[in-house]
């Protein structure tokens, strides 16, 4: 007979497999949906600055980022900084990236693009 007490719990690693497919599942859909606010909310004079945000992986796979500016059909578009600081002739699409993070951040966020994480 021991004088000890133990609780006993396992990793249920089928569970914390489906957990982390879905974390990441989440995390791309929040991703795409902040590009694609960030389009909306993007100033528009030719296209070029919409047409570079996009959601890319780091290369070493633990980031995630939405990006804007770089280079699209063979122009460059090394503006992308300033439109977000701005000021811009329409001020209304200044900060047009950090105003889709919080737009699409916003109410139960949480549940929405992690809720079926188990």
């Amino acid at each position: 007979m021991s004088d000890v007490v133990r609780v006993s719990m396992k990793w249920d690693n089928a569970k914390l497999s489906l957990a982390n497919k879905n974390a990441v599942k989440g995390l791309f859909r929040l991703g795409f949906d902040i590009a694609s606010q960030a389009r909306r909310n993007a100033p528009y004079l030719t296209g070029a600055l919409r047409n570079t945000i996009h959601v890319q992986e780091t290369k070493d796979e633990t980031t995630l980022e939405v990006i804007a500016g770089g280079t699209y059909a063979g122009y460059k578009v090394d503006y992308a900084m300033k439109r977000e600081e701005g000021p811009n002739r329409d001020s209304s699409t200044e900060h047009y990236m950090e105003n889709a993070t919080r737009t699409i951040m916003s109410g139960d966020y949480l549940q929405k693009y992690f809720g079926d994480i188990l």
